[in-house]
């Protein structure tokens, strides 16, 4: 055995001298993971301390571990494979017996990774906002002075001719020597490197580097053997093409479905009152300005919930959360159930003649996790899992520029990329809503959700420079909300937050030019159902509404949101409007099943009116009211109006349970902690108006009654009275859901046995 190690360390010794890449590349990233590791590892997570939670994360060390083992296997990959590339002619020696000096090894992988970081950096500053901002404010302005005098471009170009001169050099050497075999050789090595990194394929980079290092002595006779490595690599490529099947549909299914495409283009977070054609800026939406102006606007338009999760199983349920099951964003299995079982959605529906999709980043992990009836699903998941994963990566900010394709591109090497809340960049997801739109045998029922406006606010370069060029500060590129922090920052930097919230907002409106651009050019615009909304709104620091959404009520900011519906030609009642009647997220579900043709069950008691029956005038007739409920509270403290008196539960990070049984999912599962979320909400009742608030309070429930036209922002509270009749509606329409009981003034959940 002695004898054996002798050996071993031997080769190694010998190996390494020689200026081996495989194992000069190895020691490069293990120094880089590991001093990322000590570096960037703290009990801060976008400036807000879990320090005292961290007992929760010692289960998950094992997925931790696992997680840090998957960042260094696809980064070793992508290194090697970068150093063979970018050696040029000195790999081939080296493979000839002429050693490489190990120095010049190091200040490549050292000049390819500055310019991956630097052109990351450039384009995503907000990804690197830990690392600036929390952990190494040392090296800030470096950040500026990246942000401020360079483009991505720049050092994309950079490293884009080093790598032709050196591919270039390396070409003639095999061609001037006659090589050929050499040459092919090279040419599939670098066919496949590229390839597999933009597949996201480690393992896939790493057969592609140990084909071209290991040397096969090719008879003359089977020098075709590359050429047909070749053509499998592209019948592998063909393969792997998100093409999805055809599927036949019975005569009698297409006769009761219409044959429209439905497309529903939303964001998180959007404020109507943010839009261009809204608030009088041409420059600043002006694709969804130019949407408006072909389409039926809804000025008065309003969120069920200010939550995601909860918003859109409102959305596309057409029934309120107490009656789907979906009432926070951590349901767990059993309050999953319903969805899409007892409780049809619009995809699920549509399903039957339709083609359905969902495509998103982030914001839109909620897709994986219930049974919305989407067939096709691109969008990240949300567990534990996924957590962690998502925390390795941000750690090791050496491989982040790879992640993020500062590479000419790059896939998905680690899944939960797509799950990082600083990564909104709409360019990512846009080619899987493109394949939705190949022509098929059946139409297509689209949802495309982007993130890019949901904090942190994540717009790319150049979007985050529509801000004042001036401001250097913790904002300047990303805004975090922390739910405990109740300090107002200053005028200047509430400024700043509300311009990161506008840049971000250009930066999705960008997106919707490419989408219906897109879909003209495929002729699909003039047959197609477009419908732009959100799920939210978002308080911008209005009066005492603090930041964030989802907490209260108050204002128009948390559930004022867009609705744009664009009729395709063919619908008998194209309108071209502004209706100014207030409406609400459940109107959808309706509206869609009328536009199509789709029989109505009445087994669906459906809330929501057919807004393709509107009145002739601009308004209701009658006085119409629309129902809107509080979520959970993420944290319990702050000195925010809405924590001085509501029901107090514990720390979102203490209500939370991994569900191993249910893919490691992160839920609230205990039933007296989901009662004592249901029964503290505040919940909402507004007519055109005026607007009811319930507020459920250790001391009694309070009523708090506003003018919406007079008091906007709810800062001049009316006598109860002055709402007394949407009181005895919001009675009526809790207690007659059968969901709720009355003890006293509080609404109270009925258990389900």
């Amino acid at each position: 055995m002695s004898e054996f190690w002798l050996k071993f360390k031997n080769i190694i010794r010998s190996e390494f001298n020689s200026g081996n890449p495989w194992i000069h590349s190895g020691v490069f990233v293990f120094v880089l993971t590991l001093l990322c590791l000590l570096t960037n590892t703290s009990l801060h997570v976008m400036g807000v301390d879990i320090s005292e939670f961290i007992s929760l994360f010692y289960g998950l060390i094992p997925l931790l571990l696992r997680d840090l083992g998957g960042v260094f296997v696809s980064s070793y990959a992508f290194f090697v494979g970068a150093a063979i590339l970018s050696l040029g002619p000195d790999f081939s020696e080296w493979k000839h017996g002429k050693n490489i000096r190990i120095y010049k090894i190091y200040l490549i992988l050292s000049s390819v990774l500055f310019l991956l970081f630097c052109g990351s950096v450039s384009e995503y500053p907000q990804v690197y906002g830990e690392f600036f901002y929390y952990r190494h404010s040392w090296m800030v302005g470096f950040l500026y002075f990246i942000t401020d005098h360079f483009s991505p471009f720049f050092f994309k170009s950079v490293l884009f001719l080093f790598l032709v001169v050196q591919v270039a050099r390396t070409g003639l050497v095999f061609w001037k020597s006659k090589s050929y075999v050499s040459l092919i050789r090279y040419s599939v090595f670098i066919i496949l490197f590229y390839s597999f990194h933009l597949l996201g394929s480690a393992w896939g980079v790493l057969v592609a580097s140990a084909f071209y290092s290991v040397d096969i002595q090719f008879s003359r006779s089977k020098k075709d053997l590359a050429f047909i490595a070749i053509a499998l690599f592209g019948f592998g490529i063909s393969f792997f093409n998100r093409a999805q099947e055809n599927r036949a549909v019975s005569k009698e299914v297409l006769e009761h479905f219409s044959n429209t495409n439905v497309l529903i283009i939303s964001a998180d977070s959007i404020r109507q009152d943010q839009l261009g054609f809204v608030k009088g800026e041409k420059d600043k939406t002006p694709n969804i300005d130019r949407l408006a102006s072909e389409s039926l606007v809804f000025l008065d338009h309003h969120s069920t919930i200010p939550r995601t999760f909860p918003s859109w199983a409102d959305f596309l349920s057409g029934k309120y959360s107490f009656e789907h099951g979906i009432q926070d964003m951590f349901p767990d299995k059993e309050d999953r159930s319903k969805l899409g079982n007892s409780v049809p959605t619009l995809p699920g529906i549509l399903g039957k003649s339709h083609r359905t999709f969902v495509v998103s980043s982030f914001a839109g992990d909620i897709f994986p996790r219930a049974n919305w009836g989407f067939q096709n699903v691109y969008a990240p998941n949300f567990s534990a899992e996924t957590l962690t994963q998502q925390r390795t990566i941000e750690s090791q900010v050496f491989f982040l520029p790879v992640l993020t394709g500062t590479f000419f591109g790059g896939g998905e090497y680690l899944s939960s990329i797509r799950s990082l809340p600083s990564l909104g960049d709409d360019s990512r997801i846009l080619t899987d809503l493109f394949s939705v739109f190949d022509k098929k045998d059946r139409p297509f029922f689209a949802l495309y959700f982007s993130s890019v406006t949901h904090f942190p606010y994540s717009p790319p370069y150049p979007f985050y420079k529509n801000t004042d060029p001036s401001y250097y500060g913790p904002s300047k590129y990303f805004r975090f909300v922390d739910p405990s922090n109740s300090e107002k920052p200053d005028k200047k930097e509430q400024e700043q937050i509300r311009s990161i919230y506008s840049a971000s907002l250009t930066a999705f409106d960008f997106s919707v030019g490419k989408i219906l651009e897109e879909l003209k050019r495929r002729g699909l615009y003039d047959d197609t159902l477009i419908i732009f909304t959100s799920d939210h709104g978002e308080s911008l620091f209005e009066e005492d509404h603090s930041h964030g959404h989802g907490e209260h009520l108050r204002g128009e900011g948390v559930t004022k949101i867009p609705l744009i519906i664009k009729f395709p030609k063919s619908f008998e009642r194209k309108e071209t409007r502004n209706f100014k009647g207030i409406t609400t997220s459940l109107d959808v579900f309706p509206t869609v099943l009328s536009a199509l043709g789709v029989p109505t069950n009445p087994e669906l008691s459906l809330h929501g009116r057919d807004l393709t029956k509107l009145p002739k005038t601009d308004i209701w007739p009658e006085d119409r009211s629309v129902y809107s409920e509080t979520g959970i509270w993420f944290s319990d403290r702050g000195d925010h109006f809405f924590q001085k008196d509501r029901i107090r539960y514990p720390n979102i990070l203490e209500l939370h349970t991994i569900d191993p049984n249910d893919g490691n999912s992160v839920t609230v599962s205990d039933p007296y902690a989901k009662e004592t979320v249901l029964f503290s909400k505040h919940r909402m009742l507004q007519t055109g108006t005026k607007k009811l608030i319930y507020i459920p309070s250790p001391n009694g429930v309070v009523y708090t009654c506003y003018d919406r036209i007079s008091d906007p922002w709810n800062t001049k509270p009316l006598p109860a009275s002055y709402c007394g009749d949407l009181q005895r509606k919001l009675e009526l329409l809790l207690i007659g859901s059968g969901k709720w009981k009355k003890a006293g003034d509080y609404f109270l959940p009925k258990s389900e046995l």
